[in-house]
């Protein structure tokens, strides 16, 4: 049965919680970002260094993707033997090798490294993967961000990343099973970040079953109103605010 765990659920800077970090296992086991606070958060999840098929970053934030070069050196130092699949939207052929490098420069030269395979997803154009099929879409972000969405055995999951929904990504989100998606605040005060309200609407909009909300930001009294109204909805998609380390259950 294909299991969704809330690595993090945090904000860029929260201090209390871990960046909004996904593990999807299924077909694939794949994680889904990967900020500076994931790697210790992951490993407390699993001390496998073999576990992970691919990373997907929605994108190059630091608190999306700069947990990537400690994590993938990790992997090496701790017997990793098998290829991992780098995956990222139009643009991360390069941007993920140069993310590499700048972490720790030379330590990914395949006579030292397990095989990595950086793939870039290109909007509308789903690709099949470890028995999944993955599909991505731009969110309105100040920088590129591409949601995902995994289809593995009839049963769709989305993730936003960051930003305010769009067309795009609400076609994405079409009868998925559960959809996690970033929700700074309870009204639109953050250009570039995506608020209850229309986040609740593009999840009725898109017939989602669940609705999970993450990326939060850290102000108490904003956080606080975010749950009030994901508890005030008492109907479907059935908002829930997860807590890292959360599991759910996809069958």
């Amino acid at each position: 049965m294909p299991r969704l765990t809330f690595v993090g659920t945090g904000e860029a800077f929260d201090p209390e919680r871990p960046n909004t970090s996904l593990l999807y296992e299924g077909s694939l086991r794949l994680l889904l970002d990967c900020g500076y606070g994931v790697p210790h958060a992951l490993w407390r999840t699993t001390e496998d260094p073999e576990a992970l098929d691919a990373v997907y970053l929605t994108h190059e934030h630091a608190d999306h993707a700069f947990g990537l070069p400690p994590l993938v050196v990790w992997m090496r130092v701790s017997g990793r033997r098998r290829p991992l699949h780098l995956l990222g939207g139009p643009g991360s052929r390069a941007s993920i090798p140069r993310l590499l490098e700048l972490g720790y420069e030379g330590a990914y030269d395949p006579g030292k490294c397990f095989p990595l395979v950086v793939e870039e997803l290109s909007p509308n154009r789903p690709c099949a993967l470890g028995g999944v099929t993955l599909t991505v879409a731009a969110s309105a972000h100040s920088v590129p961000n591409h949601a995902i969405r995994i289809d593995d055995r009839g049963i769709g999951v989305a993730y936003s990343g960051d930003g305010a929904p769009t067309e795009a990504t609400a076609a994405l989100y079409r009868d998925v099973r559960c959809l996690v998606h970033e929700c700074y605040g309870p009204s639109p005060a953050v250009t570039g970040h995506a608020c209850f309200e229309d986040v609740l609407r593009c999840a009725i909009d898109a017939n989602a079953e669940a609705l999970h909300l993450v990326h939060i930001a850290r102000d108490p009294e904003q956080r606080d109103r975010v749950i009030r109204l994901a508890a005030s909805h008492a109907g479907p998609p059935w908002p829930q605010v997860p807590c890292p380390s959360d599991v759910i259950q996809l069958g």
